[in-house]
């Protein structure tokens, strides 16, 4: 009724300013209608909104959900080619023997002598090992009782060992050239030459012109030779030069490797003309 009235008192109002005016001017007919217009706004509105909410109702209705079923096995699962960790095995106890031990008693000095512990005697010391009580067990060469192991026995880390050098083998011949200082003749090897050619004896070789061989023998450490050896051509001046190298004895000075004499091979060409 309210609403009535007053919708009769905006007529009124609005013939009053109107009056005697065209009203067919736009504005006459927008105040007429604005509460329609206003009223159908609203309505529109409100449809509009309520459309734009019940769209996620309608296509969440449509829209068929994956039915989640819970796995439940029926038997025991076995899994196939699983890598399982190894356990560590535990280590055995090792068990202590029981020694024979005594306890070396530590005496302090002091004013007033207490008797508490009888010291141990000469005997008791044989066959035992030094330890913190004395108690009765096998006797033992060891001078202190090994400590109680509890848990699993450690493990000792031994560095590794070089193999010892081999040793050298002191008959060993080895070549003149690789000695560090070679084998020589008193006044060299000049003179060495000089006496064999001396003591060669040329009538024991049944040829005539010029005659070579090549001579090897062994210089010993004490400055000998032996293992003498003459390679020719002409038999009957390999057993002559043989024969006169063999004959020499003066010593050479021996070869020497690292600081000490060593047995060296050594060898020289002999040439003579037999006429």
């Amino acid at each position: 009724m309210k609403n009535l009235l007053l919708s009769l008192r905006k007529n009124e109002l609005d013939e009053v300013v109107f009056a005697n005016r065209n009203k067919s001017y736009g504005a006459y007919a927008l105040r007429n209608d604005y509460s329609n217009q206003l009223t159908k706004a609203l309505f529109v509105g409100v449809a509009f909104f309520a459309s734009l909410s019940a769209v996620p109702l309608v296509i969440s209705a449509f829209q068929t959900k994956p039915e989640i079923t819970d796995f439940v096995p029926t038997g025991p699962v076995i899994l196939d080619n699983v890598d399982m960790p190894d356990r560590p095995q535990p280590q055995p106890r090792v068990a202590v023997p029981q020694i024979k031990t005594v306890a070396n008693t530590e005496v302090t000095p002091v004013r007033e002598i207490k008797k508490d512990k009888p010291l141990p005697t000469k005997k008791d010391f044989e066959g035992a090992a030094i330890g913190t009580e004395t108690k009765a067990g096998t006797e033992t060469t060891l001078s202190v009782a090994p400590p109680i192991s509890v848990g699993p026995p450690s493990t000792t880390y031994h560095p590794p060992v070089a193999p010892p050098a081999p040793a050298e083998d002191p008959n060993v011949i080895i070549d003149g050239a690789k000695a560090d200082v070679a084998a020589e003749f008193k006044g060299g090897i000049n003179a060495f030459r000089q006496k064999v050619a001396q003591g060669f004896d040329t009538s024991s070789v049944d040829q005539s012109g010029m005659v070579s061989a090549i001579i090897t023998f062994v210089v010993e450490k004490d400055g000998s030779i032996s293992n003498i050896k003459i390679t020719g051509a002409n038999s009957d001046f390999n057993q002559e030069a043989e024969r006169t190298v063999k004959s020499i004895k003066t010593k050479w000075t021996p070869a020497q490797l690292k600081g000490k004499a060593v047995r060296s091979s050594f060898r020289m060409p002999i040439s003579m003309r037999i006429e």
